[in-house]
C-alpha cells in the first residue's frame, strides 16, 4: 500500500505550485477575509455601520506592495512572503469617518401582510469619508422588525407608550442623527415614553 508524503517545492517548482496539502498556511489574503468577516458579524450585532470596501481597498493597496517586493525578489509572486495584515478594525465603524446622513422609512409588505396595518422600517443611511459624493450615503443599517411592528401597533392602536427605540437607532446618535430620542423611567410611569429633541 502506497503511503503519502509531503515535501516543500523547490524555487523552481513553486512558479507554478499550489500547495493544497494538509499543512498549508492560510495566505495573508485568507486569514484577512476571515478576520473581516468576523468583524462584520461583530457590527452587525452591534447595530453598527461598518464600512467593508474601506477594510478591501486597504487590504489590496497592502497586497500590491508586499506582492512588488516578492515579485522583485523571487521573479514571481510568493504568497508565503506576504505576511499577515495588521489592521485597525474601528476605523470602519469610527464616528471620525462616518458621518449620518439622513433617516429613512421604507413599507415592510411582507411583515405588513401579517398584520391589520402597514409597518414602517427605519433605515439609517452613512457615509464613510472619502467616498461617494458629498451628501451621498454607502451605508445602511436597518433596524430590528420588532421595533417597527411595534412602533406600527402603537400608532394603529393610538398608544404611544407602545413605542421602543432600537439599538439601531441610538447608535445613529453616535454618528450625528439629530432627531435624539429621549427615554423617561419614573415610577409614575414606568412605561417608557419617547420624547424627541432636535439638536441645534
Amino acid at each position: 500500500m502506497a503511503q503519502d508524503f509531503f515535501r516543500k517545492p523547490t524555487e523552481d517548482e513553486k512558479r507554478d505550485f499550489t500547495d493544497v496539502g494538509p499543512m498549508r498556511q492560510r495566505t495573508a489574503k485568507e486569514i484577512f477575509l476571515a478576520e473581516l468577516g468576523k468583524k462584520r458579524l461583530e457590527a452587525g450585532k452591534k447595530k453598527l455601520p461598518f464600512f467593508k470596501k474601506a477594510a478591501m481597498d486597504d487590504f489590496d493597496e497592502y497586497y500590491r506592495e508586499q506582492a512588488k517586493i516578492s515579485m522583485r525578489t523571487h521573479g514571481y509572486v510568493d504568497a508565503t512572503d506576504i505576511k499577515k495584515i495588521e489592521i485597525d478594525w474601528d476605523k470602519y465603524s469610527s464616528p471620525n469617518n462616518i458621518e449620518f446622513i439622513e433617516q429613512a422609512e421604507v413599507r415592510d409588505a411582507h411583515v405588513s401582510k401579517k398584520h391589520p396595518f402597514d409597518v414602517f422600517v427605519k433605515t439609517f443611511r452613512y457615509k464613510y469619508i472619502g467616498y461617494g459624493e458629498e451628501g451621498s450615503y454607502n451605508i445602511s443599517v436597518m433596524e430590528e422588525e420588532v421595533y417597527a411592528v411595534k412602533r406600527a401597533r402603537a400608532k394603529y392602536e393610538n398608544k404611544p407608550e407602545l413605542e421602543d427605540v432600537s439599538l439601531t437607532e441610538k447608535q445613529s446618535f453616535k454618528y450625528g442623527n439629530k432627531e435624539k430620542v429621549e427615554v423617561n423611567l419614573s415610577e409614575d410611569n414606568p412605561i417608557p415614553v419617547k420624547t424627541r429633541k432636535t439638536k441645534k
